[in-house]
């Protein structure tokens, strides 16, 4: 599995859009990304790719942070996996 730690040199288009949009709608949503890890698994069929993101602050609901992180998947689409922490 390869982790890219820093999104300024991301080379794939599915990840650097993500990226993109996330800190859009992260802003305004009023949050600060604190840390991004990006990877792209090499296992066959298919290349999953994936996003790990740690904002602050965290919300104080469990609720809150599925609701937050559903809407940022349906904005970035099925090429790329979001998770928020």
């Amino acid at each position: 599995m390869k982790i890219i730690k820093n999104p300024a040199k991301v080379e794939d288009k599915d990840l650097k859009r993500a990226y993109e949009l996330a800190l859009k709608f992260l802003e305004s949503e009023r949050y600060k990304i604190e840390k991004v890890k990006m990877g792209i698994s090499p296992f066959a069929p298919t290349y999953e790719k994936f996003m790990i993101i740690h904002i602050t602050p965290l919300p104080k609901k469990i609720s809150e942070l599925i609701e937050l992180e559903d809407k940022l998947q349906k904005k970035v689409g099925k090429e790329v996996g979001i998770s928020l922490s």
